[in-house]
């Protein structure tokens, strides 16, 4: 990412600016923001450790073992804010669900099928989208949480995300250069 927005060669945002908070609407509280991020990163966390299960003794195994880890750290991190700001429990969005949505609104079962047999370099592409629109998601969260304390927890974990977007970027070149 030498060279700022202007070497930027990768993803970006499509659609308008509210579709990257897709279940987030303007009037949540910071408590709801914090849990649904939560319930996010959780659906995030098990794809990637799928992922990883699905290529075991590679290279990406071993990066999707430590995105999973990643996305432990950031629901860590959300649920000290959300009991901060809330007596429920972070998980409530989660409890009795159907469906795992992923970060973008792709559900687990049709991203996972959909990466059988695909080439690493596809499975990381599709890894980028879902780190850019979590990026972005963050980013946004930020300017809509209310207080001081919820905008420093977006801030940090938009910082990560955009980590993550570096590490994918390195290991989707050096497939590519395979």
């Amino acid at each position: 990412m030498d060279g700022g927005i202007n070497a930027w060669k990768g993803l970006t945002a499509d659609g308008p600016p509210e579709a990257g908070v897709a279940y987030f609407e303007a009037g949540e509280s910071a408590a709801d923001m914090a849990a649904l991020a939560w319930a996010l990163e959780d659906s995030t966390r098990l794809f990637y450790l799928a992922l990883a299960g699905m290529r075991p003794g590679t290279g990406e195994a071993d990066l999707f073992m430590k995105l999973v880890q990643a996305e432990e750290h950031h629901k860590e991190t959300l649920a000290i804010l959300h009991m901060d700001l809330s007596p429920e429990p972070v998980d409530r969005f989660v409890a009795g669900r159907q469906i795992i949505v992923l970060e973008g609104g792709m559900d687990m079962e049709s991203a996972l099928k959909w990466a059988e047999g695909r080439s690493a370099a596809q499975v990381l592409d599709l890894a980028l989208g879902l780190e850019s629109n979590a990026y972005d998601r963050y980013l946004k969260m930020l300017d809509a949480a209310p207080g001081d304390l919820a905008r420093e927890v977006f801030r940090i974990i938009a910082a990560e995300e955009k980590e993550h977007l570096k590490k994918l970027s390195q290991l989707l070149d050096e497939s590519a250069g395979a």
